[in-house]
């Protein structure tokens, strides 16, 4: 019986393994290897969206402008289309300043979240504590927190497509990037939320 118990104990545990690179091949990670990610990396760009954010049943629609102020960071504002500031938040490393947010965002787990999910969209660059691949991606998993993104560039063209955020036991967030353009803009976002009822989808404008 003793064992009976065990084995279902692995059985379990072995069935909430992350699936995000159980096929891949895992090769050697080098100490000059750091994971990029370039689409809002430059500071003479506005990059300007419209946006759909759709939250526990609320949706709000309107422009949302990402702008590298300063080596380290970046300034997100998201406005109606009639110009009231949904939120203004200041991302630096791995620091935050709110200057303001509407009174149906400020929750914690709803404000907590956007500060994570746009923290990983306009990273540019870090360590590397994992490497895969198979015959479509390369892929480089870095650590945050209690959690680890791993970026998947297409063997194509090397472009980074998609990040996956995950805990040791489940995919969390998939950030998709679509209709990238030379300049290396993504002309459309995606962030889809696994467990919470909040997604997000940005589209270019300029």
């Amino acid at each position: 019986m003793r064992y009976l118990y065990i084995s279902i104990l692995l059985l379990s545990v072995y069935s909430c393994k992350v699936t995000t690179v159980k096929d891949y091949i895992e090769s050697d990670v080098k100490e000059s290897d750091v994971f990029e990610n370039l689409y809002f990396a430059s500071a003479t760009i506005d990059y300007v969206y419209k946006a759909d954010i759709r939250v526990y049943g609320n949706e709000f629609s309107g422009i949302l402008i990402i702008k590298k102020v300063s080596e380290d960071k970046h300034r997100i504002v998201f406005t109606s289309q009639f110009g009231s500031t949904f939120f203004d938040i200041e991302l630096q490393n791995d620091s935050f300043k709110i200057n303001s947010v509407v009174e149906q965002l400020n929750r914690k787990i709803i404000l907590n979240t956007l500060i994570r999910d746009f923290s990983v969209v306009v990273d540019e660059k870090g360590p590397v504590i994992g490497k895969y691949y198979n015959d479509s991606y390369n892929v480089l998993k870095n650590r945050k927190g209690k959690r680890s993104n791993y970026y998947f560039y297409k063997l194509s063209d090397k472009r980074l497509d998609k990040i996956v955020q995950a805990t040791k036991m489940k995919e969390k967030v998939i950030v998709s990037f679509n209709k990238v353009s030379d300049d290396q803009v993504a002309k459309n976002i995606k962030i889809d939320h696994k467990n919470i009822k909040l997604n997000i989808e940005l589209n270019f404008l300029k």
